[in-house]
């Protein structure tokens, strides 16, 4: 459990890290020579780091880029960029699918407001530069802190999708969250899914009114978490929301999610079966423990308690220390955001959703378990819009990459950003929706 307990605070899906968390190596050291080679550990193995240049430390937010050597002689090139105390060095990789300029649609900053006088939510408009009015999207990111380029693994996934979208006749909202770029207010984990609704239903409304946009078409695409949010949503303001798309979105309590997610990746690690099970029990019951009204203290001691309460022979096959497992892993299960996702049900939420509803799943998705969660997903709607669509994408992972293995560390390397058949298959059936086809 010691070993699962490392993964607890991750939240619904590993992609809501931040780009640095993804690092191969921290550097500790301030300099490097241009005559020595410096050994890293990278996801490509062991390789030999020089600087094409006198080394001068990187400015923060401005990555410095330099050559790693493997034992081959294969190279590739790395970023540098500071983190923390030292420097996080990442392997570079090629981005075909980021939008760049020139741009063959109109973009604007915007800026609304929310319920939370200190939530005003900056974001990007993008809308096609002829024609209207337009039927309008806001896109909602997954867990984490993520601005609103949705910026994970290095790839920019709300930038790719507002790109398609707008391409296909879409005015597209898409804002940095709360805490993170120019938006004010607590950050996650601070946050719980129903400020993130708040939020969202805000942009609805925002774009509602905005001149050139058909208010009466107007939807959702959230993406894992915010596939969730879609729902709450649409469930809460039905007159607003006249679609959403669930790109990777649960059917299961949040319990059963990080339950199904931490088994998976184990599985996929290589972690043998029983022990697979053991940690899922043992790590059951912190989970229970989080989710009640116990104080955040009284929820800290009942963890402690339980975990130092296991037999020998447990303790011993999680790898638990003789002192117990330090305070710090739980504090991970006890933030705003943890607890409240725990006990958040989206079926509650669905099930009151009237409007049509495209719920897409990855065949490798280890994050959200597609055969689950389309399946409950899919009871959830069974009664509403004969136009809602569940479909699981062969090939796709968490991010909707075609992918080998689904694992979070593979999205790094993988230079698509979305899979093309997942755009248009989503972008397909929204114009179908909203009658633009």
């Amino acid at each position: 459990m010691h070993r699962s307990l490392l993964r607890l605070g991750a939240g619904l899906a590993l992609a809501a890290l931040p780009p640095t968390a993804f690092a191969e190596s921290t550097i500790k050291r301030y300099m490097f020579s241009t005559q020595k080679a410096e050994d890293v550990d990278t996801e490509l193995g062991k390789m030999k780091v020089k600087l094409s240049e006198e080394w001068k430390a990187p400015a923060r937010g401005q990555p410095k880029r330099i050559t790693g050597v493997g034992s081959s002689g294969f190279q590739t090139s790395f970023l540098v960029e500071q983190a923390g105390g030292g420097f996080h060095v990442y392997a570079e990789r090629r981005r075909p699918q980021h939008p760049t300029a020139p741009l063959p649609y109109v973009t604007q900053e915007v800026v609304f407001d929310t319920p939370d006088p200190e939530v005003s939510p900056v974001g990007t408009l993008s809308y096609p530069a002829a024609g209207g009015p337009f039927p309008g999207v806001v896109l909602l990111a997954g867990t984490g802190p993520h601005d609103r380029d949705g910026g994970m693994s290095l790839h920019k996934t709300l930038a790719v999708l507002a790109d398609h979208l707008t391409r296909q006749g879409f005015a597209v909202l898409r804002y940095d969250k709360r805490g993170v770029g120019l938006t004010g207010g607590r950050r996650h984990p601070d946050s719980t899914t129903d400020d993130y609704a708040a939020d969202a239903l805000a942009a609805v409304r925002f774009l509602k009114i905005q001149p050139n946009i058909r208010a009466s078409r107007i939807g959702i695409v959230g993406h894992s978490e915010g596939g969730i949010i879609a729902s709450m949503v649409a469930a809460q303001a039905p007159a607003d929301v006249r679609f959403i798309v669930m790109l990777g979105g649960t059917g299961l309590p949040g319990i059963d999610i990080k339950s199904l997610q931490d088994a998976a990746a184990r599985r996929a690690e290589g972690m043998d079966e029983s022990l697979v099970l053991l940690n899922r029990s043992q790590e059951r019951e912190l989970f229970e423990i989080a989710a009640s009204d116990r104080t955040r203290l009284e929820a800290l001691v009942a963890m402690r308690a339980a975990t130092l309460a296991l037999p020998a022979a447990t303790r011993t096959a999680l790898e638990i220390p003789p002192e117990g497992i330090p305070d710090e892993a739980f504090e991970a299960l006890l933030t705003p955001w943890f607890r409240r996702f725990l006990s958040l049900d989206p079926r509650q939420y669905l099930k009151r959703v009237a409007c049509p509803v495209l719920a897409l799943g990855g065949e490798k998705d280890l994050q959200v378990p597609p055969a689950e969660n389309l399946k409950e997903i899919g009871r959830a709607l069974a009664s509403r819009s004969p136009q809602s669509v569940v479909r699981q994408l062969p090939g796709l992972n968490h991010s909707f990459q075609t992918a080998r293995t689904g694992k979070a560390s593979e999205y790094f390397l993988i230079e698509e950003t979305v899979a093309p058949s997942a755009l248009a298959f989503m972008s397909t059936w929204m114009k179908k929706v909203v009658g633009n086809e």
